[in-house]
């Protein structure tokens, strides 16, 4: 039986309202959870325990053991002759728009569909781990979605937070760039099911940017936006410093470490 409405404010009358508490009041299958936010600016109102009181009502995300994933990062591989590294995700949700499948890699068009009806073209990306670092996220999910080999490269980070739903998701999002020195990657991996990876061109991304094709906010708007940032800045020293100085952006040269 769905979990309606009216059945989850009927729960929230066994619950005392108290300012800041969070109530969770229905997970998913997979990943999702609903929870209630116990606030005197809430939008929302319902009977409690304790009388009527206003709320919010948010979506966290779940590992698998069912704790909140608080951020995620996304991440913009460069390879030494200029490419980008993406990789073809399913995305029920996104399918339901019908949305271009035909796109530009290295000037030659391919049907994303062929990868599968819900395919889309996307930066590699995901979870961090709670007590994970920043870094170490990034980096694992670099590995784990494009199988690039043991190198090093030259890491770009946004320090401060993006909110990409912040009026109904509790996440944290986190953009970062990395300029690799190595070629080698997979053109298929294990992760989420089995990953396609492509290598496509500056020209190649505008054009599927204008086509509709790469249409994701938070997978391939974002890191891009942050990558064109990185861009101008190394055209000027003193931007780049600028950033880093105000504690807006990171920089290191980091190792790349495959997995056990």
């Amino acid at each position: 039986m769905a979990y309606t409405s009216s059945l989850a404010k009927e729960s929230l009358k066994k619950e005392v309202w108290e300012p800041g508490k969070v109530i969770p009041i229905s997970e998913g299958p997979y990943r999702f959870r609903i929870v209630v936010h116990c606030s005197p600016q809430g939008r929302q109102k319902a009977i409690f325990q304790n009388g009527e009181h206003s709320y919010f009502s948010y979506v966290q995300l779940l590992d698998g053991n069912g704790t909140w994933i608080k951020r995620g990062a996304m991440i913009v591989p460069v390879l030494p002759d200029g490419r980008f590294i993406m990789t073809v995700e399913q995305r029920a949700a996104r399918g339901l728009y019908h949305n271009p499948s035909i796109a530009r890699i290295n000037g030659r068009d391919v049907d994303l569909s062929h990868h599968g009806a819900l395919s889309s073209l996307e930066f590699p990306g995901g979870a961090i781990d709670p007590g994970e670092g920043l870094k170490a996220g990034f980096l694992r999910e670099l590995v784990e979605e494009t199988g690039i080999e043991e190198q090093y490269g030259t890491y770009y980070a946004r320090c401060r937070p993006i909110y990409p739903q912040a009026a109904d998701l509790a996440l944290q999002q986190f953009v970062g760039v990395i300029f690799l020195s190595g070629f080698s990657y997979l053109e298929r991996v294990v992760t989420d099911g089995g990953l396609t990876v492509y290598a496509l061109t500056k020209e190649d991304i505008m054009y599927n940017l204008q086509s509709g094709v790469l249409c994701a906010s938070q997978e391939v708007l974002m890191p891009w936006f942050f990558y064109k940032e990185i861009e101008e800045a190394l055209a000027s020293s003193s931007k780049l410093e600028q950033l880093i100085s105000s504690g807006y952006l990171s920089f290191e040269h980091v190792k790349i470490c495959s997995p056990l």
